[in-house]
């Protein structure tokens, strides 16, 4: 066996050399024995007989029923003593035997000497010792006429495999240099070299890391590959069939006995197996292929990694049975429920490496990798510097294989959604989508994305531009609005004021009579129908009794207890904010003024009633629809005026208990509660700034406004006008919306160009790719570009084509070493 070491290359001349491991004395411990129990020692290679033929048979179909009922007759005991290796100085043609290597039960392999080469070798002769013997003129016959024939049938294979292991020319695979029939048998001749087993050399050097194993085992995985390829397969690798040269360090795979078809056993139903590291396939229990030598794999790297060697591959496979048909916690608590890798080795190794021995080790042979270069591609994904170009170039395809084939079965019979879902995925996913639409959006985004995103900062300066000149504009309206309602009211008191000083109501008040009533009460009807915004006139006595009224059925009422009569009566002139008056049923406004006699006494109050409806219609005329509406609140925050009836006698804000108390007293607006609009930041800035404006994220129209307010100048009234702020943003809205639909126009146009264009840079990259997928595949013909840029693709298609011809030089060369080693070889 041989190893490659973990730095340096081995010599040319060393490449081919075949190791066979020395032994000491004639007994060798890993030898293939015939075992009265299952139980083996150490790594030995045992025979199984069909102890558990029944008990598997019944996990399932899978069972071979052949192995439950054999025909064959009896064997007949063995004769002692006859199955003897040859002596030492014994001539095997120019072979001169020297000493026993190694004996097991198919065969004998000596230490001999080319007495014309003077050189050592490795001599291994067939001679199955359960169905033969060796007679005293140093022939091998049957020791039973019954094993004739399969001792035939044994001899013809041993000779067809060693034909077939001669054919292989690798530097990690034993080498068989010839092969010859003699003395009724057969024997293979290997190269011989010293070195040392796997199993003795690993426990000194455990704590090499994963670089340096995977240049130790790369090789022998390469070499294993050529020995699948050829049809072969080994089925009984172990840390004892593995030895690491002495001249150069590499891993060398030895011992191939249990190859093919060279057993040749007295009971047919016997199998032959190293516990721990044949898989269940070797048991009877399923098909046998590469995937049977990469479980053995596994199980030494396992070895490796714990110390330990597997369980057997019966009790993993039963254990198994058993979890799928009894649960999980039969299996957990098994003597022989094994620890993951990935557990044991978790610090040491990537998680990938880790994975790929316990996914070598999955007792169900369809679970595992199918060939070398799937399993090898996931076991040194974390160490692709370490792969040839070859495998390293395929690695990644096996990687993303194994993933689709994962995901592929995780999907199970719902192939049209989830296939919808993996269009999805991709649409949605950049970096799947072909170069020349990634270049080609690229260009677009790069040519149309300053349009836009100047086009986004023109529309936003514009708003703000917009934005502040309505503001201004709407406070505007709220001040010219505040002083017409401000003139109005004044112009009422000015009424007022002349009619508490008129003479005629001067004599009334001091000697009344029925004449000048009725010509006062003459004169009051003409004032009101003249001025549309007085709803009555009414002179009242020191008593608070309507003496005179341009209402007829008021005359006699006593008003003495409002407000505004005592503080005209104190010679105080009064307004009220808008009431809904007990005998009007609808809201007006009270101005009293006191009228004085000639000393300047108060002898009586005259009360004007202005309509609620005239502050409306002057708000009106800034109203513009649903776009700009004109409201009016009061000093406590009450709206008093708006076009909405419904919201009249609501608050801006929530008022405070001894406010809301006074107006539930004085019945004001005929409410028993006034509730809140919810306006706390546009009644906030009316209290702080009286005049000015606001943005609002919600308004009373439910969206975003924005307002101007003003006082009414002598009053505690404050006009607010505001406006629908996506109204005034329409017209700015409708302008960026065609300038988007002109950039897509104009994008698409040039996204069709720019795809065509994209096309002519993406062509050669397609067929760089092409050469690339030709080199991986060894396709060194097909692995050249046609190169007709000058620009950074064509040198870069110049440069691949320059290294496809060194890489192509380089494998010529060395398959005109192979050749002359095999030469070399042939002529010895």
């Amino acid at each position: 066996m041989g190893a490659q070491p973990s730095s340096g290359e081995p010599a040319d001349d060393d490449a081919d050399r075949t190791v066979i491991r020395p032994r000491s004395g004639t007994a060798d411990p890993d030898a293939t024995v015939v075992l009265p129990s299952p139980a083996p020692q150490d790594d030995a290679t045992v025979i199984i007989r069909p102890r558990l033929a029944t008990q598997i048979a019944a996990l399932g179909p899978a069972v071979d029923a052949r192995r439950a009922g054999s025909n064959f007759p009896p064997l007949p005991p063995l004769p002692k003593g006859h199955a003897i290796a040859l002596p030492v100085g014994f001539r095997l043609h120019e072979y001169r035997i020297d000493a026993v290597l190694g004996q097991g039960g198919f065969g004998i392999t000596y230490l001999a000497t080319d007495v014309h080469l003077d050189a050592l070798t490795a001599v291994k002769e067939y001679l199955p010792e359960e169905i033969a013997f060796r007679s005293s003129t140093h022939g091998v016959s049957p020791n039973a006429s019954v094993h004739r024939e399969r001792y035939r049938q044994g001899l013809e294979n041993f000779l067809v495999e060693a034909r077939t292991l001669a054919s292989f020319r690798h530097p990690n695979i034993v080498r068989v240099a010839r092969f010859f029939e003699a003395h009724d048998t057969a024997y293979m001749v290997l190269e011989y070299e010293r070195g040392e087993s796997l199993k003795s050399w690993w426990p000194r050097h455990q704590t090499l890391g994963e670089r340096q194993l995977a240049r130790l085992l790369l090789p022998l995985l390469d070499g294993l590959s050529v020995v699948h390829a050829a049809g072969f397969l080994h089925r009984d690798i172990k840390p004892d069939n593995l030895q690491l040269r002495k001249a150069d360090g590499r891993l060398v795979l030895l011992d191939f006995g249990s190859a093919a078809r060279t057993l040749t056993l007295s009971d047919q139903d016997a199998v032959v197996v190293t516990p721990g590291y044949a898989p269940i396939e070797q048991y009877g229990l399923g098909e046998q292929g590469p995937w049977t030598d990469i479980y053995a794999l596994g199980a030494t790297l396992y070895w490796m990694i714990s110390g330990k060697r597997p369980p057997d591959a019966e009790s993993r496979w039963m254990l198994a049975q058993a979890a799928q048909s009894m649960g999980q916690a039969i299996a957990q608590s098994g003597r022989t429920a094994m620890p993951s890798a990935q557990d044991l080795g978790r610090g040491r190794f990537s998680d990938s490496f880790l994975q790929a021995v316990d996914w070598a080790l999955t007792p169900d042979p369809k679970g595992r990798p199918r060939d070398v270069a799937e399993w090898q591609a996931r076991l040194f994904a974390a160490e692709l510097h370490s792969l040839s170009l070859r495998d390293a170039l395929r690695s990644g395809e096996v990687l993303q294989g194994g993933k689709e084939a994962a995901q592929a079965l995780a999907r199970g019979p719902h192939q049209g959604l989830l296939g919808l879902r993996r269009w999805l995925r991709r649409l949605f996913n950049p970096a799947g989508w072909p170069l020349a639409v990634k270049i080609a959006l690229a260009m677009v985004v790069t040519a149309l994305a300053p349009m836009l995103i100047t086009g986004l900062y023109n529309l936003n300066s514009s708003l703000d531009a917009v934005s502040s000149s309505e503001l201004r504009n709407l406070e505007q309206l709220a001040r010219s609005t505040a002083g017409r309602m401000a003139q109005l009211i004044g112009d009422s008191q000015h009424l007022a004021r002349s009619l508490g000083t008129d003479e005629d109501f001067e004599r009334f008040m001091n000697g009344p009579d029925a004449e000048q009533q009725q010509t006062l009460t003459r004169k009051l009807n003409r004032l009101a129908a003249a001025n549309r915004d007085i709803h009555l006139i009414m002179l009242m006595d020191r008593q608070g009794l309507v003496r005179v009224s341009s209402e007829a059925p008021l005359v006699g009422r006593n008003f003495g207890f409002r407000e505004y009569f005592k503080s005209a009566l104190r010679g105080q002139p009064f307004a009220t904010g808008i009431v809904v008056g007990a005998a009007a049923g609808a809201p007006g406004m009270f101005y009293a003024e006191p009228v004085l006699d000639q000393s300047r006494a108060v002898i009586g109050v005259v009360v004007l009633r202005l309509h609620a409806a005239s502050f409306g219609r002057i708000l009106d005329q800034v109203q513009d629809g649903e776009r700009r509406v004109g409201m009016l609140i009061d000093g406590d925050g009450v709206l008093i005026q708006h076009p909405r009836p419904e919201l009249l006698y609501r608050s801006l804000a929530p008022l405070k208990a001894d406010v809301l108390a006074e107006i539930q007293a004085d019945q004001r607006f005929r409410r028993d509660s006034i509730d809140s609009l919810g306006m706390p930041l546009l009644a906030k800035a009316i209290a702080e700034h009286k005049t000015g404006h606001v943005e609002l994220a919600e308004g009373l129209s439910q969206r975003a406004e924005i307002a101007g307010f003003a006082p009414v100048q002598g009053h505690d009234w404050t006009v607010i006008v505001s406006e629908d702020r996506a109204l005034f943003e329409a017209p700015l809205q409708r302008l960026f919306v065609h300038l988007s639909l002109s950039v897509l126009l104009v994008g698409l146009l040039f996204l069709g160009l720019a795809l065509l264009f994209s096309r002519s840079i993406v062509r050669p990259i397609h067929a760089l790719t092409r050469a690339a997928e030709a080199l991986q595949q060894g396709d060194f013909e097909r692995a050249s570009v046609t190169v007709r840029a000058q620009d950074e693709i064509g040198r870069l298609a110049r440069t691949f084509n320059v290294m496809i011809d060194v890489l192509r030089q380089r494998e010529r060369e060395r398959e005109r070493e192979q050749e002359q080693k095999v030469e070399a070889v042939d002529e010895r």
